[in-house]
């Protein structure tokens, strides 16, 4: 028996590989992917969910198969399609970051073979925090960031050219007990305090300092310990961040270039974490970036599913946002803030 089932386990594998969701899965991490994978014969004209449904469930489709997306435009007061999936592809994906409603129906026109992963299955995954949960997230992010840039350059309109900033100069932290006082990270455990310990550094300003420029590529995301710090994009002020908050983690996750320009608005205190920092918590399969990845990705998909309301009459592609998304991104140190803590 268990030399028939290494063909389909071959087979499943190739398939996983092949799929661009699960390309930062490794080779450790395959097993656990694969134990998510259910097969489903798709027939023409059933319907995988729709619009408005609970999110419960996402499929890889396999040979033959294709997938008509559709949703509701008050402008044309009907169904419009807005995407095709087929072999190789997947569809409801955002089901492994939420149980949110659907924003749009899926409808079977070819039959053929497909996989499901049900929702409750990879969160149990998340919950135990194992690592194939948190690659196939990160894979989410990276992905909807790249969609989020070209949706902010639509809203608000990049500069004509990147201007590099100076870098800021940041030392080693003291003591674990600088890291008390950044209020969300006040009630971790000392063992993940010291941990960060390694992995942070401190930038101090005496005044109004850029710490970078919009445009640049992404090096690090910052923790606001005291001052302020001003968010531009062009000469648009999209916000003014002060003790508490974080910025600079979506270039973080996905190493794209900066979206906005930062600036402190006077003396200040900054957490720096470093994208190798950052990577090699996340490769070591730490609980902080863990929390950070799936943060992101909540973020990320809530506001997918507002702008898949936003069907504009054209033939452009629709605008994934109704607002500037950095902007919108703000609250994320609020509720890493509540997580953080629930977890100490």
């Amino acid at each position: 028996m268990g030399d028939e089932l290494v063909p389909d386990v071959k087979t499943l594998e190739e398939l996983v590989r092949s799929v661009p969701l699960f390309q930062l899965v490794g080779a450790p991490q395959m097993p656990q992917i694969l134990r998510l994978l259910r097969q489903e014969t798709l027939e023409p004209g059933q319907v995988l969910f729709r619009e408005g449904d609970h999110a419960q469930a996402m499929w890889v489709l396999g040979e033959g198969a294709e997938v008509s997306v559709s949703a509701w435009s008050d402008v044309a007061e009907r169904q419009v399609v807005v995407a095709y999936a087929r072999e190789g592809e997947t569809i409801g994906e955002m089901a492994l970051v939420d149980d949110g409603p659907r924003s749009a129906t899926a409808t079977v026109t070819a039959g053929g073979k497909a996989q499901r992963i049900d929702a409750a299955d990879f969160r149990t995954l998340r919950e135990a925090h194992h690592p194939a949960a948190f690659r196939v997230l990160r894979k989410m992010c990276i992905d909807l960031c790249h969609r989020l840039r070209a949706t902010s350059d639509r809203i608000v309109p990049p500069g004509d050219r990147v201007i590099p900033a100076n870098p800021l100069q940041s030392v080693p932290l003291p003591s674990p007990e600088v890291l008390d006082e950044y209020a969300p990270f006040r009630g971790l455990p000392q063992v993940v305090k010291l941990a960060l310990t390694q992995k942070l550094s401190l930038v101090e300003t005496a005044g109004s300092e850029v710490v970078f420029n919009e445009g640049e590529r992404g090096d690090a995301a910052y923790f606001v310990i005291d001052g302020h710090v001003n968010v531009m994009r062009g000469d648009k002020s999209l916000a003014a961040l002060g003790p508490g908050a974080m910025f600079g983690m979506v270039s973080l996750i996905d190493a794209g270039g900066r979206a906005a320009s930062c600036s402190t608005a006077g003396p200040s205190r900054l957490l720096r974490l470093g994208a190798a920092e950052f990577e090699a918590l996340f490769v070591a399969g730490h609980r902080f970036s863990h929390e950070i990845v799936s943060l992101v990705a909540r973020q990320l998909v809530q506001h997918l599913r507002v702008a898949n309301t936003l069907l504009p009459d054209t033939d452009e592609e629709p605008l994934l946002f109704d607002t500037d998304p950095e902007k919108e991104l703000l609250p994320l140190d609020q509720e890493l803030e509540l997580i953080l803590q629930s977890d100490s």
